[in-house]
């Protein structure tokens, strides 16, 4: 078997290994920053250091890391500059050349302050909180459980701004929210990674990308109806009109739920609430009626949220002024049940389902992966349908059977001083802790932590009276699509940086930095097609954690060149692309008796290697980790196996 040297240029540079990011002079708003940086030949790790000053007589960081990318979550502060380099180092702890030396700013905090409370920090589920803001300023900002300021997106003013109301966050870390007229997806850079056509206002409410990857939200919709009669009605009435419960004469708001393609933009698939649900059902409160006035619209349903559920093709939204959560079958539109309130409560209700729940002006429902609905009951006739001593926010947690009968399954109540009259947010948590958001009477706008056992464990107040966020959501990190490959065998030969390439596989460690777990999709091709057609798939790695990809050409006869492509599934724009020019030469690794050929000797000099006897250890270190031990010995085998 003949060795194969593979020379691998990367899309950034041809001959040299180079700094990725952050690139020199680069502005930062954040504290935990994303370090990346080409591979070096034969590296086995990286000296990482940071200075305060470029001539790095006051390092703050000096570390070794074993990939490309290093995320400093623990030195860096607001409204500073910095310095950092990068060197390799090689099996004999020796270093190689700093690779490059770059300074980055970090601009000043933009965030107000929380107070915190850590009632119980044992039991808080690790991780940041993102939040999406309409006061004191409009942002998106991250906090750690201290309270820190991890990230924000700027003051709308600034420079390079989205300007974005942050509405929803996937579980993949993808983040949506209505950017001026425009529905958009958005990504820790600010980049603008889809946006709705710009000629569609859009309903702030929510934004979501669906299994088939189009996207869908709210668009406002119209239709004319009757002014209900109350002691109002005199109002409308000097404003010439008849107001008196029938006459078809004043603007309604409704709402459409679309669904855009994600490559062209064109609308694909609507509902139009107006087609679907009875305009006999309407909230009779002032409330409404007299907003209705001075708007010079009637607000029918102000739907605030929908879930797609790709498992039944339904999908749940939450009417809140209608008070009920209803679930339609998707395409077809027909509306399958609504949980809401009896006739005793709201006019054209007769069809709704489990009317004892009585919850009202309700937000953010979500269904949960058993199938239980999850949602922020905001409470504001609880009074009146329950009773209640005060208006009382309440934390739902439901499982409807048959699509007939409700059962609570968990309820969390809270305070009077946390009682949320709009905006509210909730989501199960995967230590089982739920996060909660609520406005908190306008002066306690709070973020909180409860276990399943209902104990409050953790709490952020704003600092700021004025406070209002429309969500909070608990993340494991800001960098969902960070992630490395090491090409195995990469090193020096006369002609320039390549991998030794000597077995019958392609090897690549792909190491996910991210805090999510993630789908990587992947192709290999070979332009010239005389090693193997192309071969596309995707590996699934957990959090933090390496996996090894590699594959075995049809034939390595001939010189070729081989392309490879990874990305995260949900984060394509982080796509990686490196080239591979191949040329041939003798050795093959695992070979340690020098056969030409792998076998079961060589798998018993391998394993006198692992026992510190001497044997030849560049062949031997199957995934050029720099040591000799049970998974080089695994691979040997697997080879062994294949070969």
């Amino acid at each position: 078997m003949k060795k194969l040297v593979i020379y691998i240029v990367s899309l950034l540079s041809i001959l040299f290994s180079e700094i990725i990011k952050p690139e020199n002079g680069r502005s930062l708003k954040s504290i935990h920053i994303l370090f990346e940086w080409d591979q070096e030949a034969d590296a086995v790790g990286y000296n990482f250091q940071i200075s305060n000053n470029e001539s790095f007589d006051d390092i703050i960081t000096d570390i070794t890391v074993s990939t490309t990318v290093h995320i400093e979550k623990d030195v860096l502060n607001w409204d500073s500059d910095y310095y950092w380099r990068v060197r390799p180092v090689y099996i004999n702890d020796s270093f190689g050349p700093w690779i490059d030396e770059v300074m980055f700013t970090i601009n000043p905090s933009a965030l107000q302050d929380f107070d915190i409370n850590l009632y119980n920090e044992d039991l808080i589920q690790d991780g940041l909180v993102i939040f999406g803001q309409f006061a004191p300023d409009l942002m998106v900002g991250v906090i750690d459980k201290f309270g820190n300021e991890i990230w924000n997106n700027g003051v709308l003013e600034s420079d390079h701004t989205l300007g974005t109301l942050l509405n929803y966050v996937s579980k993949q870390g993808q983040l949506f929210g209505k950017s001026s007229i425009s529905a958009v997806q958005f990504n820790y850079d600010e980049d603008i990674l889809w946006q709705s056509p710009t000629n569609t206002v859009i309903d702030l409410h929510e934004v979501q990308q669906l299994p088939n990857g189009n996207y869908m939200s709210f668009v406002p919709a119209f239709q004319d109806g009757p002014i209900a009669e109350g002691w109002w009605s005199s109002f409308f009435q000097d404003l010439g009109l008849e107001a008196d419960g029938e006459t078809i004469e004043f603007p309604w708001l409704g709402q459409r739920i679309v669904e855009w393609d994600k490559n062209t933009g064109e609308e694909v698939w609507s509902w139009n609430a107006f087609d679907y649900l009875n305009m006999s059902e309407y909230d009779t409160g002032a409330e409404l009626w007299w907003n209705a006035y001075v708007a010079g619209r009637f607000d029918w349903l102000h739907c605030n949220s929908f879930f797609f559920d790709p498992r039944e093709s339904a999908i749940y939204i939450s009417v809140r002024h209608l008070n009920k959560i209803t679930k339609i079958a998707y395409p077809s539109g027909e509306i399958l049940y609504s949980i809401g309130l009896s006739e005793e409560y709201e006019t054209g209700s007769e069809d709704n389902i489990c009317n004892d729940l009585l919850f009202s002006w309700q937000h953010h429902v979500t269904l949960l992966e058993d199938g239980d609905i999850l949602f922020f009951d905001n409470g504001n006739l609880s009074e009146t349908l329950i009773g209640d001593e005060y208006r009382t926010s309440r934390v739902r947690r439901i499982k409807v059977h048959d699509d007939l009968t409700c059962e609570t399954i968990w309820q969390y109540d809270l305070p009077e001083n946390l009682y949320g009259h709009g905006t509210g947010s909730v989501q199960l948590l995967d230590n089982g802790n739920y996060s909660i958001y609520t406005q908190g009477g306008y002066v306690d706008c709070s973020i909180l932590e409860v276990t399943a056992d209902k104990e409050l464990i953790w709490q952020a107040e704003a600092s700021d009276s004025t406070s209002s966020i429309y969500r909070a959501y608990k993340i494991p990190s800001i960098y969902p699509e960070a992630f490395s490959i090491l090409a195995s065998g990469y090193t020096q030969s006369m002609v320039g940086d390549a991998i030794e390439f000597s077995g019958p596989s392609l090897d690549f460690k792909i190491t996910n930095h991210s805090g999510y777990d993630n789908i990587y999709k992947y192709i290999f091709r070979n332009p010239d097609q005389d090693w193997f057609d192309n071969i596309e798939g995707e590996i699934a790695i957990s959090a933090y954690q390496t996996e090894r990809l590699s594959f075995i050409p049809n034939q390595t006869d001939d010189d070729t060149q081989i392309i490879i492509n990874i990305y995260p599934e949900f984060h394509d724009y982080a796509q990686k692309q490196l080239t591979f020019d191949i040329i041939q030469s003798n050795d093959l690794l695992g070979d340690l008796n020098g056969d030409s050929s792998l076998s079961i000797e060589d798998i018993i000099l391998m394993v006198n290697m692992a026992l510190d006897l001497e044997v030849n250890q560049s062949l031997a270190d199957m995934n050029q980790d720099g040591g000799i031990n049970i998974l080089d010995i695994s691979i040997l085998l697997n080879l062994i196996l294949d070969y």
